[in-house]
């Protein structure tokens, strides 16, 4: 047998064991072929095999995947330097394994509160073999392969899949092995493991290993009933015969053999009527751990005219009745995380048998069961204290039919925990969960249901989060529409409202955006209040519109009020606080106040940064900022260190071609270029320019702005006509968007001017240069930086265009500017000082 190595040839050194992974069976029996095979799959004759495919192991639930993979874990774990256990029903629990992975690994700017990035950064390591070279993954229990292939690392290591899903080669690219029930020779030899009295007795033990079908989860659960109990095999047979019922078909429509439901009933007859009722309710939840809090809720239960006797009256009863189950294994509990989880097969026997048999009854217990998942609902997706208390029901909803559900309760519960998880970075198991119930939504209540469009708008949130703008436009303008018959107050409506002004600003449609929320202010004031929290989102989106527009005071002023309230209802050190510093300070820098603007961005960023801020939207931003208001203040290595270290954080958590790694990238042009990096100023500009134009199309106002910071590098590295090319197609895009005198419009023909004057076209580089400083001028004011730039600019193409008298009097006027300002050591005052040429950088649009 092919032993995995290290590079030096040596054993694979064990480092670091799961700690899901199961307690080894010392009862495993046979199943040699099934080992052998999925040992050949994984090493392919190979010690060093690099990118191996993994091995799927699919077939019946019950018939023993789980066990064949945990054996094949202990058997060879000296193999590998990690192995780690993966619960694979359902995303959200293959994110928090690879959460807890990342947490063991240690690794640099691991943030577990965003899920997403978490993940990602975790299969990246991983693929890299770093900390790890040889890793086994085990993804227990995966219904879909599509989801799980997203999880799926492909390095120095392997992978085994345990699945009922038979359909893995079209979407791994693997056969699969098919387990299946056991031999009779397995299932005695079994038997006369666990139960002493078989070995006396093997013509009984052949005939109830028939009876069982050779299913091993059958065998397994008909010894602990004979052990537990003391009952004979000869009586246990008997009992069974008379018992007998058919099992459930697989999700897939595959039956499950006879005697396992038979087994299950035998067990049931010895435990308390209390415990029987809390099995018949459990088997209602999702095939997921259920918390003791979500499921003792007595008074909820009462109101729905459930009898569960002394098993809900107090929670010593209660919990008598869980270890009742879990002696029989028909339930484990987790004594530590206090949840208590029935296996799926046995769920579905049970939940298939009250179906048939007593519909009604299982019609009241799934009622019970969303009863109590709404019912733990705090109301509040925006707490971060709330977490906790979410995450007890999201397991469930789905498996529990909730999503099905009428009752309005629960429909509210899927929403906010829709809300939720995109608010907290989870936005691609916001998307799933999310678009999953609005399709069921739509065609169970009809598109124009009002707590179907209030998902709808968080779906549409959920969508653009994950870089899918118009997407997230056309379902919000949708919804948008439709909430109409509702009326302009409905609070639903203005919440729609409001995201569909934040798609037009992502879209880069600035006046239509800042038009709607305009329009949005005073009815957000008088259905929710001036001080309200969705009102001063508002007041903050109307804000970031003016900015894009280069109405630099005006967004001042509505962020300022901003911050008023804040610092009023929330207190100083708030998240929604802090972002309101953070866009004063924007303001204060856009308005040419660099030395204030400065000062407030660090208090900020040294808060967040006290406070252990997740690498979330207001780090990011914060960090960026910084970086820009130091690379203002003439500090260009310290800003290249922020903004460099900003880029690789942003790119480790959320790759390089998400909308906050390229508007991070469009400023860091600028660092490299001013600290002489001009190769890899250029690099990165040309991968910025084209993630842009993959990620927001080649119109929007940030590829324009992308290509003008590469154009000034162009310059520099002598290439004269492709950086006037660039910059004549920014300006081009500019005008279209803003018209003659928006800052960015100026900016480029401020740099323009340098291309123009750069390959003799002296006049008609004057002719810019006169029209971007008198703009500027207009815009901005005479003695704003930009403004002071331009001119300095101007009274060199006035001299090379023969007008010595014009050029001497601006540059006068703008040296003298400078030394009111006491700007003078300033780079750009030096440059005017010495004649030279300012190039003026052009921060995107953030949003």
């Amino acid at each position: 047998m092919t032993h995995a190595t290290s590079d030096d040839g040596a054993k694979a050194h064990f480092t670091a064991w799961s700690k899901e992974i199961p307690f080894r069976n010392h009862h495993f029996t046979g199943r040699v072929a099934e080992m052998e095979r999925l040992r050949s799959g994984l090493f392919r004759e190979s010690a060093a095999v690099i990118d191996q495919p993994p091995q799927a192991l699919f077939g019946l639930g019950g018939v023993g995947k789980t066990e064949i993979a945990a054996e094949y874990a202990h058997r060879y774990r000296t193999d590998y330097e990690l192995v780690w256990w993966i619960r694979a029903e359902q995303e959200m629990a293959v994110v928090n394994a690879l959460i807890a992975l990342g947490r063991r690994m240690g690794l640099p700017g691991f943030r577990a509160e965003e899920r997403d990035s978490s993940a990602r950064l975790v299969i990246e390591a991983l693929e890299n073999g770093k900390p790890y070279q040889h890793w086994l993954l085990i993804f227990d229990n995966a219904n879909n392969a599509g989801m799980i292939s997203d999880y799926i690392p492909r390095g120095r290591g392997h992978v085994i899949i345990t699945s009922r899903d038979s359909h893995w080669r079209k979407t791994l690219g693997v056969a699969g092995i098919e387990v299946g029930e056991f031999s009779p020779e397995e299932t005695l030899e079994f038997l006369v493991k666990r139960v002493p009295a078989f070995s006396q007795n093997a013509a009984v033990a052949t005939e109830l290993a028939n009876e069982l079908g050779h299913l091993p989860l059958a065998a397994e659960h008909a010894a602990a009933y004979m052990i537990e109990t003391g009952t004979s095999p000869t009586e246990y047979l008997s009992r069974l015969r008379e018992n007998a019922h058919e099992l459930l078909a697989s999700e897939v429509d595959i039956p499950y053999p006879l005697a396992v439901a038979a087994t299950w009933g035998v067990s049931r007859q010895a435990i308390s009527a209390e415990a029987d009722d809390l099995f018949q309710l459990l088997s209602f939840f999702a095939p997921e751990p259920v918390a003791e809090e979500l499921l003792f809720q007595p008074s909820r239960l009462r109101e729905l005219s459930l009898d569960l006797g002394r098993a809900i009256r107090n929670i010593t009863e209660f919990r008598t009745a869980v270890r009742q189950l879990a002696r029989f294994s028909l339930v484990k509990i987790d004594g530590v995380l206090n949840v208590v989880q029935m296996h799926r097969v046995v769920q579905a026997v049970t939940r298939g048998r009250l179906q048939r048999e007593q519909p009604e009854l299982a019609q009241t217990l799934a009622h019970a069961v969303h009863a109590l998942l709404a019912a733990s609902d705090p109301g509040a997706p925006g707490r971060d204290d709330s977490d906790p208390l979410y995450e007890r029901s999201r397991a469930h909803l789905v498996s529990a039919g909730a999503l099905d559900c009428p009752d309005s309760e629960v429909r509210q519960l899927i929403i906010n925990q829709v809300r939720r998880l995109h608010r907290r970075g989870g936005f691609s198991e916001s998307l799933t969960l999310g678009e999953r119930a609005l399709e069921t939504w739509k065609g169970q209540f009809g598109p124009d249901d009002r707590q179907t469009l209030a998902l709808a708008i968080e779906v549409g949130i959920a969508i653009r989060l994950t870089g899918q703008w118009e997407r997230a436009y056309h379902l919000n303008s949708d919804t948008f529409q439709r909430l109409k018959a509702f009326g302009e107050d409905d609070q639903i409506y203005l919440l729609c409202a409001l995201s569909h002004g934040v798609d037009l600003c992502v879209l880069g449609r600035y006046q239509e955006a800042l038009d709607n929320d305009l329009a949005l202010l005073p009815r957000f004031e008088r259905v929710f209040r001036p001080e309200h929290e969705s009102t001063i989102r508002v007041r903050n989106n109307i804000a970031i519109s003016m900015r894009c527009l280069g109405r630099f005071a005006e967004a001042m002023e509505h962020d300022l009020e901003a911050l008023r309230i804040r610092e009023g209802t929330l207190g100083p050190n708030e998240d929604q606080t802090l972002t309101s510093r953070f866009a004063v300070a924007r303001d204060l820098r856009r308005m040419g106040q660099y030395d204030d603007a400065l000062d407030m961005i660090r208090e900020v960023d040294a808060l967040l940064v006290q406070l252990g801020a997740p690498w979330d939207a207001l780090r990011v931003f914060t960090a960026l900022d910084l970086a820009v208001s130091l690379r203002r203040s003439g500090f260009f290595q310290q800003a290249a260190a922020q903004a460099e270290e900003a880029l690789e954080k942003q790119t480790a958590s959320a790759g390089s071609e998400h909308r906050m790694t390229l508007l991070v990238a469009t400023n860091v042009i600028n660092d490299r270029r001013l600290t002489d990096n001009l190769a890899g100023a250029e690099e990165l500009g040309e991968q910025t320019v084209a993630g842009w134009v993959k990620a927001a199309g080649d119109r929007h106002p940030n590829t324009f702005a992308a290509r003008a910071n590469l154009a000034i590098v162009l310059r520099a590295r002598g290439n004269l006509r492709g950086a006037r090319e660039l910059n004549e197609q920014a300006l081009a895009g500019f005008q279209e968007h803003f018209g003659d005198e928006h800052p960015s419009t100026l900016i480029v023909m401020l740099n323009l001017a340098s291309d123009l004057a750069g390959i003799g076209e002296v006049r008609r580089a004057r002719e810019l240069g006169e029209a971007a400083y008198h703009g500027s001028g207009r815009v901005r004011g005479e003695r704003h930086p930009c403004t002071l730039a331009s001119g300095a600019n101007l009274s060199v193409d006035r001299l090379a265009d023969g007008d010595p008298q014009g050029a001497a009097e601006l540059r006068e006027f703008v040296l003298q500017a400078y030394r009111d300002a006491r700007f003078t050591e300033h780079p750009e005052a030096r440059l005017a000082l010495q004649q030279g040429r300012i190039n003026l950088d052009i921060e995107p649009m953030m949003n």
